[in-house]
């Protein structure tokens, strides 16, 4: 797949702004929810490669650590 889709784009945008709550260094609550976006965007773009599965097992290792 040569072109890059807006779900990709999508993604994207929440990773790095994940990234960025998390790194601007806020309260508990916003950090905790930047790591939530950030996991379930990087999750979103794995499903997006096809790699449903792994995407699934790492929301769920994730979440079950939280």
């Amino acid at each position: 797949r040569g072109r890059v889709g807006i779900y990709d784009r999508i993604c994207f945008i929440f990773r790095v702004l994940g990234g960025l709550a998390v790194a601007s260094n806020p309260s508990p609550y916003y950090g905790a929810l930047g790591l939530v976006v950030a996991a379930v965007a990087g999750c979103g773009w794995l499903v997006s490669l096809g790699v449903s599965f792994v995407s699934l097992v790492l929301v769920m290792v994730y979440f079950g650590g939280m």
